[in-house]
């Protein structure tokens, strides 16, 4: 018996559920690590990773599993997905990603105010995203090289901006290659989630020191959105350096698209039409 499509509302709210575990299983480990030290960047990017992982498994025969609107993007420019779904991926995604971060916030809500005293940070004032990077992104990773003038003098904005391009377009190239039928090389036995997450755990444990690797509008916005309604302020919007709001928007997005292209026009267009 053939079996209708799945229909938009399904897929919203597959979108909705698979980045909330994501994000929540991500931005958790952060938390674990700036709280309790438990977690170095190698216990970080793995539970980034696995997060890809479950998700996927999850959702990802409902909706595709994109949990990142710059893969949307992408999958709407090669045709994959028709274009009126980008908008209602992508606030599901959104939604995902701020639902667990008020997850989170609520879970963890004794530890916030202990390590603002411990740390002498005001919620809000500068040098207070070395607690906000629990949510949300930040160059250079605030724990790792401090939050004044010296610490941004590592990572200018056009590094961060290159770094987050390069590395989305690296995760979008690697999920159309596992994700292909023609690619005889593709894993099977549905293991394509483990590779995706692998990319994602690789590209936090090279990019997290740079930029906290972010590769996902989402996963950076919708947290960061409650980050400012708890009281972050310019720390949240537009970001201590003025730009990190938009920034993790626009590079991945732009990486994304060019993942996209390297990928049909390099590899793509090359491989034998019966995958053998």
């Amino acid at each position: 018996m053939q079996q209708n499509p799945p229909s938009l509302i399904s897929q919203c709210m597959a979108e909705f559920i698979g980045t909330f575990i994501l994000v929540f299983l991500g931005d958790t480990a952060i938390a674990v690590a700036v709280f309790a030290g438990a977690y170095d960047l190698a216990g970080v990017a793995l539970m980034w990773g696995m997060g890809v992982v479950l998700a996927v498994y999850v959702v990802g025969a409902i909706s595709g599993a994109h949990l990142n609107p710059a893969v949307s993007v992408a999958m709407v420019t090669l045709g994959k997905m028709p274009a009126g779904r980008l908008a209602p991926y992508a606030i599901s995604q959104v939604a995902g990603a701020f639902t667990a971060a008020v997850t989170i916030y609520l879970g963890w809500s004794g530890m916030f105010a202990a390590a603002a005293a411990k740390e002498g940070l005001e919620v809000g004032a500068a040098g207070s995203q070395k607690l906000m990077m629990i949510f949300s992104c930040f160059y250079p990773n605030p724990a790792m090289f401090g939050t004044d003038q010296a610490a941004f003098a590592r990572v200018s904005t056009g590094s961060a901006f290159l770094l987050e391009v390069v590395m989305t377009a690296l995760l979008v190239i690697v999920i159309l290659a596992v994700t292909n039928e023609r690619n005889s090389l593709a894993p099977k036995s549905n293991l394509a989630p483990y590779f995706i997450g692998l990319t994602v755990m690789t590209m936090v444990g090279i990019g997290a020191p740079a930029t906290m690797t972010a590769i996902n509008p989402a996963r950076d916005f919708g947290p960061r959105l409650f980050g400012w309604l708890i009281g972050y302020g310019d720390i949240a919007f537009p970001g201590p350096r003025g730009n990190e709001w938009w920034l993790y928007i626009v590079a991945p997005i732009i990486g994304a698209l060019l993942g996209a292209l390297i990928y049909q026009k390099g590899v793509n267009r090359f491989l034998p039409e019966n995958g053998s």
